[in-house]
């Protein structure tokens, strides 16, 4: 992962796509911060948001986190979060998903090879739902 020279440091790039996520947004933020701290970027990518979700994501004390306003849609999210994208790679977050401590290292490791070109992390759910029991 080689950062792009628009972002010094940003090796990896976050695109978080919103609609209406204040009710989790302040904490997948601080979930986020060990890795803004190692020089990821954040980008959260509204669509719309009638809720506080944008407030409390311009409120984050982190650095290289970046808010922009974009058509609704998870695609059209994902697009416009990856034009805004400055990292060497990309990592497209739901903002109710948390990922592991490590998942900069992870993709550094996966993407090193040059095998891959593209990954995921694999998906545990938590609580209860008749659709996935």
């Amino acid at each position: 992962m080689t950062p792009r020279p628009d972002c010094p440091g940003c090796a990896l790039s976050i695109v978080m796509p919103v609609l209406n996520e204040a009710s989790g947004m302040a904490a997948a933020l601080a979930e986020l911060a060990p890795l803004v701290s190692r020089g990821a970027q954040v980008i959260v990518a509204d669509g719309g948001s009638t809720d506080a979700t944008v407030s409390i994501a311009l409120a984050n004390h982190l650095p290289t986190i970046t808010v922009i306003h974009c058509g609704k849609g998870r695609a059209v999210q994902m697009n416009a979060g990856a034009a805004h994208a400055a990292g060497g790679a990309l990592l497209f977050l739901h903002a109710d998903t948390m990922l592991p401590p490590d998942a900069d290292a992870l993709v550094q490791k996966a993407l090193s090879s040059g095998q891959h070109v593209w990954g995921r992390f694999d998906v545990r759910i938590e609580g209860q739902s008749r659709w996935l029991p």
